[in-house]
């Protein structure tokens, strides 16, 4: 009553409404300051409390994230987290006792089949789940690229015709040289204001090319200052005239773009299909446990299928083991990107050469010089095809691969690869790239091949030489449809059951099904595979393993953000941290720089790619 007085003295005739609506607004600001200082410090400093349990710390996956809106100081104070513990933060939705809800305003809910989980995905519907809370890294590159800002202002990015390409001794336009030596030059980046950009970041790519066409190629090594500007060197291999290409592949703001992207959860799912009796029900599914739908999720790595999450069935009667197969869903609209950045993720499409730098400098290549005499494949450590920052191959004329760090075994014929893989088994895994090479080497062989459509598994014998080769797919995630198996595991478990007293060769293959979800899927399965391949080696000697690394591709999705070899170079760096220790004891296929050179566009790269490799890993045995 006191209270209803003191407002009614207050307000006095002519100004009570402005009176009361002042009161009104001055009370809003007080609850929101009280909920914003309330939250935003309970948001941050969950992570430090060691008593918080982790299994709450998403709320339950129901607030939104905006990395774009916050500030840098905002954005780093949870700091960075364990791989093991990022996945833990979600290990409430395994339990029983989790409330397998969905929100009323989730379209996935109403969803009846995974034809309208498709067109919902197309549609941007589906609501995005982050899979780290704002603040929270696992790598450090992904802290130094989401510390930029985010991209407000096209004008600012490079400018592919008003940057400056130079190259050191260049006369006349021609940096002349001798076989062996190192030509150096310098890329300062512009924007399409002229000036200079004054950071680093960005992704650029050297190689060089013969003239008139020609398959000659080399990638060079380039170095990035940190201050708009980037240095590279690039070795002249073969006599005549050459191209040098300088590509600023993506700029740093398009890189920041793909893994905000993937922290706050947009990407390509899969659905999955749950069946018993006459009960059948669609989930979404990913590599992640974020997956957006129902609350509650089935960790498939009880089938062997680590880091592979679908959403629990809604319907009592259904259960995680009821589900029996899953299909692609296509891929996300971006979320949580400005006007800018929306249209860089639409435009910076193209090939590698209209990524390029324009420049008019020529290299002419004189004879003086020769290659240096290398031992053969056989007789070198496996280690030298782990070498960094050097030229381990160039591409000549026919589209062969010559390599620079050891002799391969020159020309791969069919007699010659027979006899090498007498009484041995070859195991190809992997994607539809695997299944390319698996054609490859089925070639060489010139065996009967027995194969159904992917992801089915493939094989092909040659009897009078005891030879078998077999292709399987590597184990979900895969955007393909997928059924349950039960007689695969995944690549590292099928490992472990080879017989330790055949010859082996294995060709081991992850990449393109991994690039829509956050790298600590990687590494977690690269692993648990270092694992499988060192207590085999321990046991059998007489195993030749290949890790194809990823190739270039300047293809992807539609949401481009969630495909392709953007993060190629991180990819890379994990295989190498994985596997460190066992260099000496497995090969390193370096497409990457393969793939470099032939300016290479597809998802598949052209089948000759493929046999050069296969020559290369069998030099180490033939």
């Amino acid at each position: 009553m006191a209270t209803y007085s003191i407002i009614m003295t207050m307000c006095t005739k002519g100004n009570c409404f402005r009176f009361l609506l002042g009161l009104a607004l001055i009370s809003c600001a007080l609850v929101y300051n009280f909920y914003s200082n309330t939250m935003v410090g309970y948001k941050t400093t969950q992570f430090k409390d060691p008593k918080y349990k982790l299994e709450h710390s998403l709320f339950q996956g129901t607030f939104d994230v905006h990395f774009s809106l916050a500030t840098e100081e905002e954005f780093w104070d949870a700091g960075p987290i364990d791989i093991y513990e990022a996945f833990a933060q979600h290990s409430y939705k395994t339990l029983e006792t989790c409330n397998n809800t969905c929100h009323v305003i989730e379209p996935v809910c109403k969803a009846n089949s995974s034809k309208d989980l498709i067109k919902l995905n197309l549609q941007g519907l589906i609501y995005q789940k982050p899979f780290l809370a704002r603040g929270q890294y696992v790598f450090e590159w992904e802290k130094k690229y989401l510390s930029h800002p985010p991209l407000n202002d096209i004008k600012t990015l490079p400018d592919l015709k008003l940057s400056k390409v130079t190259v050191e001794n260049t006369r006349q336009g021609v940096v002349r040289c001798k076989i062996l030596e190192t030509i150096h030059g310098r890329l300062d980046v512009v924007d399409g204001y002229g000036r200079q950009r004054t950071k680093g970041d960005d992704v650029v790519r050297v190689w060089m090319k013969g003239g008139n066409n020609s398959d000659y190629a080399v990638v060079g090594n380039v170095t990035d200052l940190q201050n708009g500007s980037y240095t590279f060197a690039v070795k002249c291999l073969w006599n005549g005239t050459s191209l040098i290409k300088v590509a600023i592949s993506y700029p740093r703001e398009f890189m920041r773009v793909v893994i905000h992207q993937i922290q706050v959860g947009v990407a390509r799912y899969m659905s999955g299909t749950f069946i018993k009796e006459n009960l059948k029900e669609d989930t979404v599914c990913f590599h992640t446990p974020n997956r957006p739908g129902s609350e509650c999720i089935c960790n498939f790595s009880n089938f062997g299928y680590e880091n592979y999450y679908c959403g629990r069935p809604r319907h009592p009667k259904l259960t995680c083991d009821d589900w029996l197969y899953g299909d692609t869903l296509k891929e996300a609209p971006a979320h949580d990107v400005t006007a800018a950045e929306k249209y860089l993720l639409a435009t910076i499409r193209g090939t590698p050469e209209q990524r390029s730098v324009s420049h008019g400098i020529k290299v002419l290549t004189i004879s003086t010089g020769k290659l240096p005499e290398m031992k053969p494949c056989r007789e070198s450590n496996k280690n030298v095809t782990w070498v960094t920052n050097t030229t381990k191959g160039f591409w000549t004329f026919g589209n062969i691969w010559n390599s620079l760090i050891c002799k391969d075994q020159g020309a791969i014929t069919r007699d010659l690869t027979r006899n090498c893989l007498r009484n041995t088994s070859v195991w190809i895994f992997g994607d539809s790239n695997g299944r390319l090479a698996y054609f490859s080497f089925t070639d060489i062989v010139q065996c009967v091949k027995k194969e159904g459509a992917y992801p089915d598994r493939a094989s092909c014998v040659i009897p009078e030489y005891n030879i078998n080769i077999t292709l399987l797919a590597h184990e979900p995630p895969k955007y393909v449809w997928t059924r349950r198996s039960d007689n695969f595991t995944g690549v590292p478990d099928f490992i472990q059951t080879l017989p330790r007293n055949k010859k082996h060769v294995l060709i081991i293959h992850y990449y393109l099904h991994y690039t829509a979800a956050h790298l600590s899927v990687l590494s977690l399965r690269m692993r648990k595979l270092r694992d499988a391949i060192e207590k085999m080696l321990e046991t059998n000697p007489n195993v030749l393993v290949g890790l194809r690394i990823p190739h270039v591709t300047s293809k992807y999705y539609k949401n481009h953000a969630v495909g392709g070899d953007p993060l190629g170079p991180q990819y890379i760096e994990l295989i190498r941290e994985r596997f460190r220790g066992l260099e000496d004891k497995v090969v390193f296929l370096d497409l990457w720089e393969m793939s470099i050179g032939i300016e290479n566009v597809d998802y598949h790269p052209p089948q000759y790619i493929n046999r050069e490799m296969i020559k290369f890993l069998l030099s180490f045995q033939c």
